[in-house]
């Protein structure tokens, strides 16, 4: 099959590279840099230089192309909406229809369980709960509205929606946040650590796109998870530690922490600040807000089954910690 992706030098996009051209795959991946050319004609993919913001200057590359996997997005905690609006709205409904002009079959956008973040617990969910008013953070709302778009205006391409949860596994770069956080001593649990929250390995984020490339229908959402629901505690103190990292005890109840988190955004909106605040309501509910997603549809429809197990995953970075 010919495929197309794009974010491919990233953590998610490197390990499906290589994934599908094992499996027999032809990948184009789009580059933005002669860096990131080296990186991907490594992993045995077909470069295509371009930017997001660009598209129509090379959108004849998708061209006989049979599938597109738009991984690309970046993951920030704070900015100005227009920058979000900008990179990820806008960018991905571009290229949506620009995968539709050039007849692709088929489009599949990686999505994020922080479209639905915004008005408390999500408990046993399926993929039709519906969207908060307005998502915690910027983040969030663009990637909702990414999906509004396109689960809307579905021209002749299909179009699948992937919804992984936090992804992690060796060499994933949103763990290293969290290393920062502990080694500077800005780390404190919520409620003792004892809030369940939903994860996601690397490869199981790979095997459900590697399913979604021919099962599954047209303008459906797939929730992609390890389908082990876990205290964070229990979950991000063993990554912790097998980064080298002991998480300290010192916790806060989240009655507290969720007005705290609030009033920070609300004071560097007023001041305008740039920097990144210490503390906001997307970065406290990673590990504040319960969440626990009902796998059955994936299953059903995309024949998913996790292929690497929490042990698993821990091992290769212990053993990549130690290399």
């Amino acid at each position: 099959m010919k495929l197309f992706v794009t974010g491919g030098s990233g953590f998610l996009g490197r390990r499906l590279i290589v994934r599908l051209i094992q499996e027999g795959h032809d990948v184009a991946a789009l580059s933005r840099s002669p860096q990131s050319d080296a990186k991907l004609k490594a992993l045995g993919a077909t470069t295509v230089r371009g930017a997001l913001a660009d598209i129509d200057a090379w959108q004849d590359a998708l061209q006989g192309r049979e599938v597109v996997v738009h991984a690309a997005s970046p993951i920030e905690v704070w900015g100005d909406w227009k920058d979000f609006e900008r990179d990820i709205v806008r960018a991905s409904l571009d290229l949506y229809r620009a995968a539709a002009r050039q007849k692709v079959r088929r489009f599949i956008q990686i999505s994020s369980e922080s479209v639905l973040q915004g008005d408390g617990p999500l408990l046993d969910v399926g993929e039709a709960h519906p969207y908060p008013a307005e998502p915690n953070s910027f983040y969030g709302k663009a990637k909702m509205q990414v999906e509004q778009g396109l689960l809307s205006n579905i021209a002749g391409t299909e179009c699948i929606i992937l919804r992984p949860t936090f992804i992690w596994g060796q060499g994933g770069e949103q763990l290293d946040k969290v290393v920062d956080k502990v080694k500077s001593g800005q780390f404190m649990w919520i409620d003792h650590g004892d809030v369940v929250m939903e994860m996601v390995h690397v490869d199981n984020v790979v095997e459900c796109v590697r399913l979604a490339l021919t099962q599954g229908g047209s303008g459906q959402v797939y929730w992609v998870t390890d389908g082990r629901p876990m205290p964070a505690r229990e979950f991000l103190g063993a990554l912790l530690r097998a980064r080298g990292v002991e998480a300290p005890d010192k916790s806060m109840p989240g009655s507290l922490a969720r007005p705290v988190a609030a009033g920070v955004e609300a004071i560097w909106r007023l001041l305008g600040l740039k920097s990144v605040p210490p503390l906001s309501r997307f970065q406290l509910d990673f590990i504040a807000l319960p969440r626990r997603y009902d796998l059955g549809k994936s299953q059903r429809e995309l024949g998913y089954e996790p292929v690497r197990t929490f042990e698993q995953g821990l091992a290769e970075m212990q053993t990549g910690a130690r290399a």
